[in-house]
């Protein structure tokens, strides 16, 4: 099935100029796609021209996470919500907002959803009958600790360990302070929530005929913890791995694109990234 429209949802204290990159690179994989197709296969290229693909990457709204609803549960709230699903869109979301877009989906109902550089939960939650490797509690509260201390200087943490993963860990953190600046758009207060949110959120892993799901992670991520992929793939669950740390929009945006575009049936000719069995 042919997708054609893609929705990209950013993670903790960034906002959605992080898939600049990325979406830079779709834009010139789907022009050279379609030149090469025309001269393959014309049908293929036809398709291609008149489902254009339509890329959305709303900004979570400032005020955060409705803290209460009237069921007494926490949602996501973005800008544009709701208009954002539908069988013809594939939700691609990035850390904190991959576990955000779990939970909208259910009501959203996009065709499919890839979690990028995040497994089911960011930390733990022992007691899980998931069994599913996770950073250790102590991960987070020391951060959190650290932030409420000092928020600005915590965030500038955030972004280096990020970084870290990556081959070029200097270039890295010089490019993602170059699209979003040295000081984050959200207010304290919201960056806090969020933080409550990774210590909370985890994923239900529905069969993958209510929500078709994948697992894209990067093999040198500092945010991951250890055996993530293997415990993933052993209770079923699709995962394909990049080259790269937590910073992968920044990092491998062209083989992101490819395997986007792949995923998404708009592409005949490209690179699929490497998908161990």
């Amino acid at each position: 099935m042919t997708l054609s429209r893609l929705v990209l949802f950013s993670g903790w204290g960034i906002d959605a100029r992080i898939w600049q990159p990325l979406i830079a690179c779709l834009h010139a994989r789907l022009a050279h796609v379609t030149e090469t197709d025309e001269q393959a296969d014309k049908q293929a290229a036809d398709e291609a021209r008149s489902r254009p693909l339509e890329i959305i990457a709303p900004d979570w709204s400032e005020e955060g996470p409705q803290a209460e609803s009237r069921t007494g549960s926490q949602e996501p709230s973005a800008s544009q919500a709701s208009s954002l699903g539908g069988a013809d869109t594939l939700w691609l979301g990035w850390s904190l907002g991959a576990l955000r877009a779990e939970a909208l989906a259910k009501k959203q109902a996009p065709a499919a959803l890839v979690s990028l550089a995040m497994g089911p939960s960011f930390i733990d939650q022992a007691p899980s009958e998931q069994m599913i490797p996770a950073l250790a509690p102590e991960v987070l509260d020391t951060f959190r600790t650290a932030f409420a201390r000092n928020p600005a200087a915590s965030w500038q943490h955030f972004l280096r360990w990020q970084a870290s993963g990556e081959a070029s860990a200097r270039d890295c953190l010089r490019h993602l302070r170059e699209l979003i600046g040295r000081h984050p758009v959200s207010r304290e207060a919201v960056l806090a929530t969020g933080l409550a949110e990774l210590a909370s959120r985890q994923m239900s892993l529905a069969p993958q005929s209510e929500l078709p799901l994948e697992f894209w992670l990067g093999k040198q991520d500092p945010l991951l913890a250890s055996g993530l992929s293997a415990a993933l793939r052993a209770q079923g669950q699709v995962v394909a791995e990049f080259e790269g740390g937590h910073c992968l929009p920044l990092s491998a945006p062209e083989a992101l694109a490819d395997a986007l575009l792949t995923r998404m049936g708009l592409a005949t000719h490209v690179t699929r990234i490497s998908e161990e069995a």
